[in-house]
């Protein structure tokens, strides 16, 4: 299952898995791509902000497939806004989505999987973690599925489900050429801030998606893995020093 499987990184994770033999239920409020999307992926409707809509949903999808392997929770929103001028309703509803929501669809997921003693688990998180201007409560959310990761992480690991995060840099999406045509990004600077010097493609995060839901990875548990390009690694002051010429 991934939340927020029908658009963006989302729906590059649900393809990725059902072209690997997945059957995929992307969860979502609209449909997206599904309506014309490959075999494999079923389209659900799925409110992450209602916390006892999201327990049914999944009692309701592993009595009807028997079971849940994978789940990826990717659904999130944000909103652009300096701290002083955010509204109540803005931060609530970004921490709703990002943070409760995560929380709902871990702990109502994880039971099953507890019960049947495995399962993976990825969340979403972002480079934006560390802080962001102008980003307060995404910052803030995305901080606290890092550490909500690692206390799953820590809790179930000897219970046979692996909780992960992949903390993603600046990707090519929809949402980002939204953002350029608003005037909230200029690709430039963020081009010029990281050291791989492009943005990442949705499939390169879904890659790593898959590592970590895979047997390679049955040591991992309560990790992030950023993929960014260099971006969190790089404080961002150019050293200004010519290259040695051998």
């Amino acid at each position: 299952m991934v939340t927020g499987g029908a658009s963006g990184i989302g729906w590059e994770i649900s393809r990725f898995l059902a072209d690997r033999g997945f059957s995929v239920v992307a969860a979502d409020i609209h449909p997206g791509h599904t309506t014309d999307g490959p075999r494999g992926i079923h389209y659900s409707p799925l409110d992450v902000t209602d916390h006892e809509a999201v327990h049914e949903f999944f009692d309701g999808l592993v009595a009807q497939r028997g079971t849940l392997d994978v789940l990826i929770n990717n659904a999130g929103v944000q909103r652009h806004r300096w701290l002083e001028e955010l509204t109540w309703g803005e931060w609530s509803q970004v921490i709703d989505v990002n943070l409760h929501g995560v929380f709902s669809c871990l702990q109502a997921g994880g039971r099953h999987m507890l019960a049947r003693g495995r399962g993976a688990i990825v969340n979403i998180a972002s480079v934006s973690a560390r802080g962001s201007a102008g980003r307060a409560p995404y910052s803030t959310s995305k901080a606290a599925v890092i550490g909500l990761t690692a206390t799953a992480g820590a809790e179930w690991a000897g219970r046979g489900v692996r909780v992960n995060a992949v903390a993603p840099g600046y990707i090519r999406t929809g949402v980002f050429e939204q953002g350029v045509a608003a005037g909230t990004l200029d690709p430039e600077i963020i081009l010029n801030r990281i050291p791989a010097q492009r943005l990442a493609t949705a499939d390169e995060i879904a890659s790593v998606v898959g590592f970590l839901i895979s047997d390679a990875a049955s040591y991992m548990n309560g990790q992030t893995l950023y993929v960014d390009g260099g971006f969190m690694v790089d404080y961002g002051v150019p050293l200004s020093m010519p290259r040695s010429q051998e």
